[in-house]
This record gives structure tokens, C-alpha cells and sequence, in this order.
């Protein structure tokens, strides 16, 4: 079995963790995945990336796009609890 990248092993743990809503739009990768990430765009622009380093590019990328859409829906899940919650204190109190 191949070693998965850090960012990749990072977001894998973190899901499978069960994180709350709260947690999920909080979750930030760590320095080095950030460095890891960086790096590679730099070796991209500088024409030196090889062909490993590519595919783990494009899966870092890949992986940011599915996080940004899984903390939209963490923001949307937060939002309708709110509204929920807004209107059950509304109906209790009229």
C-alpha cells in the first residue's frame, strides 16, 4: 500500500474522527502539509515538478476544493440549527 501524503493522512483523520460542524470549519492542515503544498506550487512554477510530485499536487488541490465544499455545508448545517432554534424559542414563548 502505497504512503499517502501528509495532507492527504491529516483530513482522513480528521474526518474519521466524527468532527462536529463547529470543528470542521475550524480545521486548518498543519504547517508542514501547508509547506508540503507550497513547495510543490513553487517546484510547478519553476518548471522542476516531476511527475510524482504532480499527482500530489493535483490530489492536494483536489482534496482543498472537497474541504471548502464540506465546510460550506458544516456553515449550512449551523445555519438551519440556528434557525431552528430561533423559531422552537419563538413557538414556546408565544
Amino acid at each position: 500500500m502505497p504512503v499517502e501524503p501528509l495532507a492527504t493522512l491529516e483530513i482522513v483523520r480528521f474526518l474519521a474522527s466524527g468532527p462536529t460542524p463547529e470543528q470542521i470549519i475550524a480545521f486548518h492542515p498543519s504547517p508542514e502539509a501547508t509547506d508540503r503544498f507550497y513547495a510543490l506550487i513553487a517546484a510547478e512554477r519553476e518548471g522542476a515538478i516531476t511527475d510524482e510530485e504532480r499527482a500530489e499536487l493535483d490530489r492536494d488541490i483536489h482534496l482543498e476544493h472537497l474541504m471548502r465544499l464540506i465546510k460550506a455545508e458544516a456553515h449550512h448545517i449551523l445555519q438551519q440549527r440556528a434557525s431552528y432554534f430561533a423559531y422552537s424559542s419563538e413557538v414556546s414563548t408565544a
